[in-house]
């Protein structure tokens, strides 16, 4: 029961993060204008086929206002969107890398909050999580710097590092962010637990 109570605290979101942020860092790192290519297509391909999507949705509607001249709008825009991210994926590769470590420096950020919150339960592992935190917020601030110049080769090195470090950040959070919760919610516990009656006078003179 205890492993099965210890299985069920595991936020296993960090794991399938570590999972898919590292694979796709190791594959940039290793063919990457192969693996960028690949993701401005994907993107290009599900923008269209959410904009379809949306499109049949607001059509199958008898209604006719306000909302489905909206929804025409959005739907016309989105498949847009999702042509012009397959006709220039040249193009789209480019804000690719800025796009990503954008969101690596905010998942980061998270994660400085989580090595706050546990410096306060004296725990030596928070200093793992912060200096992966560290470095992928300096590399994605360094790749989105970088972005636009000549020397290609170097930012999409710069990205694919950037997205390792955040999946060993991720991988380090699956087994830390679990037991820094569990000691938080026992110090909450600890301090709503009602107090025992002191003793009145006559119980401490028998």
């Amino acid at each position: 029961m205890g492993l099965v109570k210890k299985i069920k605290e595991i936020n296993w979101g960090y794991l399938w993060l570590a999972l898919l942020i590292g694979g796709a860092g190791i594959l940039i790192l290793a063919y990457p204008n192969k693996t960028l290519d690949v993701v401005a297509i994907t993107v290009g391909v599900v923008t269209l086929l959410l904009g379809a999507v949306q499109a049949i949705r607001v059509l199958s509607d008898k209604k006719r206002g306000f909302k489905f001249a909206v929804g025409i709008v959005a739907a016309s825009v989105t498949v847009i969107a999702g042509v012009l991210c397959l006709i220039l994926r040249d193009k789209v590769k480019e804000f690719i890398p800025s796009l990503v470590c954008l969101f690596l420096v905010i998942d980061a950020s998270f994660k400085l909050q989580t090595v706050v919150r546990a410096r306060q339960f004296k725990s030596k592992a928070c200093w793992a999580l912060m200096v992966l935190s560290i470095v992928t917020i300096t590399l994605s601030f360094i790749t989105i710097r970088l972005e636009g110049g000549e020397d290609v080769k170097k930012i999409l090195i710069l990205f694919g590092l950037s997205l390792v470090a955040d999946a060993l950040g991720n991988l380090f959070s699956f087994f830390f962010v679990g037991s820094v919760e569990k000691a938080e919610r026992e110090k909450i516990l600890a301090e709503n637990s009602p107090e025992p009656p002191a003793p009145n006078a006559e119980q401490t003179a028998e």
